[in-house]
């Protein structure tokens, strides 16, 4: 009775090796195929990574793109503001310049004017100074009194009158100018108009340079009428 349960065991042990055997090659294969299929989701994951990587990387370009477009916007818009207020600046100069170089016409067309008022002040100078040379005053009248008639007549028109006596003789009838030959002759013909307002002149005569008088009137008888 012994010997046949130790065959029996022996009987089972070669069983459960037998079986052992054969479930080992299942698992390996089963093991396998969980690498298998591990591994192809490791390589979707990979790409998937990448993707989402260049996606990233587009829109950071993208947005530094946006950045450097608004960037040369701010800069551009202030320059042109710039530009246009120094083209205006140009304009308006020119057109004051244009401005004052046209005002000055007026005063080309204004000069002829005042040309005409300069004449009549070399007018003045034409009459002579009818207080430059004395004069002395004979009565040779007869008539009493009538050297200083001439005095008055000629002091009132502007002469300077110096002395007054009688001639050497009264048979004057005509009024005679006596006058050195230094004497202008402008002098003389306002001295003889003032005369012939009272008196019938005579023609001028020259008087010595040794006299003592510059310019001698002698009266005569006749009188203006």
């Amino acid at each position: 009775m012994v010997v046949e349960e130790v065959g029996a065991e022996e009987s089972v042990k070669d069983e459960e090796k037998v079986v052992g055997a054969a479930a080992e090659p299942e698992i390996l294969e089963e093991a396998a195929k969980d690498i298998v299929s591990i591994e192809p989701e490791s390589e979707n994951q990979t790409t998937i990574n990448n993707k989402e990587e260049s996606k990233t990387e587009k829109v950071g370009q993208a947005h530094s793109q946006k950045k450097r477009s608004s960037l040369a916007l701010w800069i551009i818009i202030p320059v042109i503001f710039l530009l246009g207020a120094i083209l205006g600046g140009v304009v308006f100069y020119q057109r004051g310049v244009n401005q004052s170089q046209a005002t000055p016409t007026p005063e080309s067309t204004f000069v002829p004017v005042t040309t005409p008022t300069s004449s009549p002040a070399s007018t003045p100078s034409a009459t002579p100074n009818l207080s430059k040379y004395p004069i002395t005053i004979y009565n040779g009248s007869g008539i009493a009194g009538e050297a200083g008639k001439a005095k008055t007549l000629l002091t009132v028109a502007g002469f300077k009158v110096g002395s007054t006596s009688n001639a050497a003789t009264y048979n004057y009838t005509k009024t005679i100018i006596k006058a050195k030959s230094t004497v202008d002759a402008s002098f003389i013909s306002s001295l003889s108009a003032a005369l012939g307002k009272s008196y019938v002149v005579d023609v001028a005569q020259t008087l010595a340079t040794s006299s003592a008088d510059t310019v001698q009137v002698v009266v005569g008888s006749s009188k203006a009428q």
